[in-house]
């Protein structure tokens, strides 16, 4: 299982409560994260509060400060909680323990503890007129996807201290990630205008302005950051929207060669060398060696529905097929809750782990396993769901998206096989120079996709597995053309909606508006928030003798899905 992980594009159960401040009962968890019953451990808040000193608590948080630089995040998660004993209003420790939690995939209540910790910094920044703590955790709910109170704070920062180019650019990436490009626009001009030569701050406005047609501009700029001495970092980035915004001026070739120097650039950043390049790929092969059709087959559905569960569905395909724009579609429909990106599905392969010992060979782990353990597996993943989503996503048709989960499909065929997979497909050749085009974080599910080669080669292993385990796979599947959702949009998304059973909702048509304000982890967020268009379809030909050299890799795709008419 190769963790997928899709960059940020501006970086870098019921039960959920939010956290306690009145007394804590003799028989509740200890709050110092012991896992003993309070009586057990810390006892009554009254008396450690008496034999604590100031200097008691300074020094446990400096002790998780320097747990944390060393990467020790359960100590540092443990002298947090110690401090929220004493002082359950401490920001730093509500915001040191809500970010743990976010990192261990318990999303919700992290956030939680994020959003107590932010109340907390808004009054302690007003009496000190230091903004330093509001940016900083404007910047991890951010990060989290809590947008509004992000902005919330950026926008205190900004009123605290006006000439602060820092809370200028933070002002400005928190309306641009809700589409609020004009109010964007103001703060990241009076940035710049802070700080002239900031990388950052320059290439977000050139960002805004190309959003807003101001092409000449954006490119002048972006020109003068690849011209500067910056990281190599910095500019690749800049090299990357210089061809977004050449692109837009017609210079395909010009466009292209920006595109080339950022891919340099990446190939040769210590971040990405240290990258398996491989490891994806070991996985596919692992994943299309096991699935075969016994195992595919193995737990029927009636077999496993015992558990009466809900039915779950599934958005997959490569990146930059169309999966966040079929999930902003589809989340328009009052009976359906989607998810954005998430790691439900590489918890469970995890657990799956640990239930069998056999780790990184999922196949082989499914076949130690007894129908027991495949309940276990499906009752976790419906429990996730309702810890990260809240009761009301399981009251209606959940669909899990995910744009690599299509190398997990066997894994998610086995174990759910009553469920339904909507299957993204785009011209390949589009596909490719889209994902060429974007700015992903190097990880081992996205470091091949730094070069054009490697985007080829992944779209191969990726479609190659899917198209093996279509045919002996248990849950009904449909394969959604983005060509035809921007061709025929009604007439598409009747069969869609047929194959999750629930009936047509003219309301989705306006799906742009429910986009717009809403916070949009992957790097479509500002496409999605506009009216179906149909000027990315077929964008390949404008660079057709660039694309030439992997059209090998791509023909027999090509051929399969009837884009050898395009």
């Amino acid at each position: 299982m190769i963790k997928t992980s899709i960059a940020k594009f501006d970086q870098p159960i019921t039960g959920i409560d939010s956290p306690k401040n009145s007394r804590i009962g003799r028989n509740d968890p200890c709050p110092c994260g012991s896992g003993k019953k309070f009586k057990a451990c810390c006892t009554q808040v009254g008396d450690i509060v008496k034999q604590t000193k100031s200097s008691d608590i300074a020094g446990w948080l400096q002790n998780a400060r320097s747990a944390i630089s060393r990467g020790d995040f359960d100590n540092a998660e443990r002298w947090f909680r110690q401090v929220l004993v004493i002082k359950p209003k401490h920001a730093e420790a509500l915001a040191g323990v809500g970010q743990k939690l976010c990192w261990q995939r318990k999303r919700r209540e992290g956030l939680t503890y994020l959003r107590q910790a932010a109340i907390q910094v808004e009054k302690e920044s007003v009496k000190s007129r230091n903004i330093a703590q509001l940016l900083d955790l404007s910047g991890q709910l951010q990060h989290w996807g809590d947008l509004e109170a992000a902005l919330k704070l950026a926008q205190l920062a900004v009123r605290l201290v006006p000439q602060s180019a820092a809370a200028q650019n933070t002002l400005a990436m928190c309306f641009s990630r809700i589409n609020r490009v004009d109010e964007a626009l103001l703060a990241s001009h009076k940035a710049c205008q802070l700080l002239p030569n900031d990388p950052g701050c320059n290439t977000l406005l050139a960002i805004l302005d190309a959003r807003q047609g101001r092409l000449d501009a954006a490119g002048a700029r972006l020109v003068r950051i690849t011209e500067a001495l910056h990281q190599p970092a910095l500019i690749a980035r800049a090299y990357l929207e210089l061809a977004t915004v050449l692109d837009k001026q017609q210079q395909y070739d010009a466009a292209f060669t920006a595109l080339n120097q950022a891919a340099a650039l990446h190939q040769a950043l210590p971040e990405v060398s240290k990258v398996n390049k491989e490891a994806i790929f070991n996985s596919i092969a692992k994943n299309k060696a096991g699935f075969n059709k016994a195992l595919l087959t193995r737990w029927s559905v009636a077999e496993l529905q015992v558990d009466a569960l809900p039915v779950p569905s599934f958005l997959f395909g490569f990146l930059r097929s169309g999966t966040t724009l079929t999930e902003q579609i589809l989340a328009a429909h009052p009976a359906v809750f989607t998810s954005d990106e998430n790691e439900l599905i590489f918890e469970l392969t995890q657990e799956l782990a640990k239930l069998t010992g056999v780790a990184d060979d999922i196949p082989q782990a499914l076949h130690a396993c007894g129908v027991e353990d495949i309940r276990h597996l499906r009752r976790l993943y419906w429990q996730r769901v309702e810890e990260e989503y809240g009761s009301v996503a399981l009251g209606k048709r959940f669909i899990d998206k995910v744009a690599l989960n299509s190398i997990d499909a066997g894994f998610i065929s086995t174990i759910f096989p009553e469920g339904n997979i909507l299957f993204a497909l785009r011209d390949p050749r589009d596909v490719c120079l889209s994902c060429f085009m974007q700015p992903f974080t190097a990880s081992r599910a996205t470091v091949n996709l730094l070069s054009l080669q490697g985007v080829a080669r992944q779209y191969w292993a990726v479609m190659d597995l899917w198209l093996y385990l279509r045919e002996n796979i248990q849950p009904d599947y449909l394969e959604l053309r983005y060509e035809d959702t921007v061709s025929d949009f009604e007439a598409t998304y009747r069969r869609v909606f047929d194959l999750l059973e629930v009936e047509w909702q003219p309301e989705v048509l306006d799906f742009h508006h429910r986009a717009q304000g809403r916070y949009i982890a992957t790097p479509s967020f500002a496409a999605v928030s506009q009216p179906l268009y149909s000027s990315a379809v077929a964008r390949w030909h404008r660079y057709e003798e660039h694309l030439k050299g992997i059209f090998p890799e791509l023909k027999r795709f090509i051929d399969v899905y009837g884009y050898s008419e395009s």
